[in-house]
């Protein structure tokens, strides 16, 4: 074998899987077991709360194939979670864009942690995001409404120079 783990002929992992030829990497395993906490039974496939199929304890752990996007949504809720809270400075339109998505996708990770579809690694993420994002979209709501009135106020004429020039003075009827 080289020293880039290559090798030219036939291997076989732990698990059975083998592979031969050209190219095949010799240090990487094939597909990981899924098994059960207690039988240690490949449980891939079997969707959690169902009974071990052979020991019929109930699965309570997370199988690979039934992920269902929920640590993904946490991690995305956090992304967003931040982005709202530093978008803030740029008028607030990207926090009260990013914000509510961050706290949607929070929801959703939640949930999928809940029942199940999602590591429960993920639960922190998704709580940042939720604060994050409620932080973000309040903050950014309320620089956009104090632009807004700063903008109308000088608009209207509230904010007008006086005629010496030493600063703002009130408007005249």
């Amino acid at each position: 074998m080289g020293e880039d783990g290559m090798s030219s002929g036939h291997w076989s992992d732990e698990v059975g899987n083998q592979a031969s030829g050209p190219g095949h990497r010799t240090d990487m395993p094939g597909p990981a077991v899924v098994g059960c906490a207690k039988c240690g039974y490949d449980i891939a496939g079997q969707r959690i709360g169902d009974p071990c199929p052979e020991c019929g304890v109930e699965i309570r752990q997370f199988p690979l194939d039934e992920r269902g996007g929920g640590g993904g949504m946490a991690i995305a809720s956090m992304v967003l979670g931040i982005v709202s809270i530093v978008g803030c400075v740029f008028y607030g339109i990207p926090s009260i864009t990013a914000g509510p998505l961050a706290i949607w996708f929070s929801v959703k990770a939640k949930r999928a942690v809940r029942e199940g579809r999602a590591p429960r690694s993920s639960q922190g993420m998704a709580t940042a995001g939720l604060v994050c994002g409620i932080v973000g979209t309040a903050i950014g709501a309320l620089y956009l409404l104090f632009i807004i009135l700063f903008v109308g106020l000088a608009v209207s004429g509230t904010f007008m120079p006086t005629p010496a020039g030493g600063g703002l003075s009130p408007p005249t009827p």
